[in-house]
């Protein structure tokens, strides 16, 4: 869970991943990432991520979900 003090690192925003759990949490900051390797990302695909949300949750984005630095409404 994000501490009292812990400032978000940027706006989760459901481009890429789209299942049910990521579509209710769009617009939501996060509050770590982390790049992770992959053996054979599919081509045309950017960087894949995992997130924590202010609750604890972690979830694995495409970094086209990501708005780094970017709290508030994003269009």
């Amino acid at each position: 869970m994000a501490g009292p003090l812990e400032q978000p690192v940027g706006v989760f925003r459901a481009r890429v991943t789209r299942d049910g759990e990521a579509l209710a949490r769009d617009g939501q900051p996060y509050f770590a990432m982390n790049r992770l390797s992959e053996l054979n990302r599919p081509d045309g695909e950017r960087a894949l991520f995992e997130i924590r949300f202010a609750d604890g949750l972690w979830m694995l984005v495409r970094e086209d979900d990501l708005v780094a630095g970017t709290i508030g409404s994003v269009e």
